[in-house]
C-alpha cells in the first residue's frame, strides 16, 4: 500500500484551531472518519490512549497520531496543519503543528506499519517539512506529498 493512494483530499486540513491536545485530536478525529459512519470521538479516544502509551511527535513540529479500531475494514489517514503550536508531550519538548493521522483495522497489523514508516520517510526531509509546515491550501499539501513520494519511489 503507497501512502499517495491513501490520500482523500476531503480528509486534507490546513490552518485549523485547537484549544490543546484533546482538541487537535478531535479535530483529527473529525477529519479521518469524514463519511465512514465511524465515530469521531471514539477515534479520539483511541488516539489518547495510544498517546498515553508515548507521544507520536516525531520533532520538527509534526506528528503522526495512530490506532487501530474495530470496524475499520481499510486504512484511514488525514492530514493537516494547525494555525497554533499543540503540547503533544514531546520528549524534547517540541510542539507540534503538523500531522499525519493513521487508523487502521486491527488484522493488519504489517500494513499499519508500512504506512507509518511511508510517512516517516516522507518527513525525514527538512525541505518536505518546511512545505507541508507553510502550505496555505489542501492543495498544496497534496502536492508536496505526491512529489515527496515519487522522490523516495513510494
Amino acid at each position: 500500500m503507497k501512502i499517495h493512494n491513501l490520500i482523500d483530499p476531503a480528509r486534507l486540513f490546513v490552518g485549523a484551531s485547537a484549544d490543546g491536545l484533546d482538541e487537535a485530536l478531535l479535530k483529527v478525529a473529525e477529519n479521518t472518519v469524514t463519511g465512514t459512519g465511524l465515530s469521531a470521538t471514539q477515534v479520539k479516544e483511541a488516539f489518547l490512549e495510544r498517546e498515553r502509551l508515548g507521544s507520536t511527535s516525531v520533532g520538527s513540529g509534526f506528528a503522526i497520531p495512530h490506532c487501530k479500531m474495530s470496524g475499520v475494514s481499510n486504512i484511514l489517514m488525514s492530514i493537516g496543519s494547525f494555525e497554533e503550536e499543540i503540547d503533544f508531550a514531546d520528549p524534547r519538548g517540541e510542539p507540534v503543528r503538523f500531522v499525519f493521522a493513521v487508523v487502521s483495522p486491527p488484522d493488519q497489523p504489517a500494513l499499519h506499519l508500512q504506512v507509518l514508516s511511508q510517512i516517516a520517510r516522507v518527513l525525514k526531509h527538512e525541505d518536505v517539512r518546511e512545505q507541508l509546515l507553510h502550505a496555505a491550501t489542501p492543495e498544496a499539501v497534496l502536492e508536496v506529498i505526491r512529489e515527496s513520494t515519487k522522490r523516495e519511489g513510494l
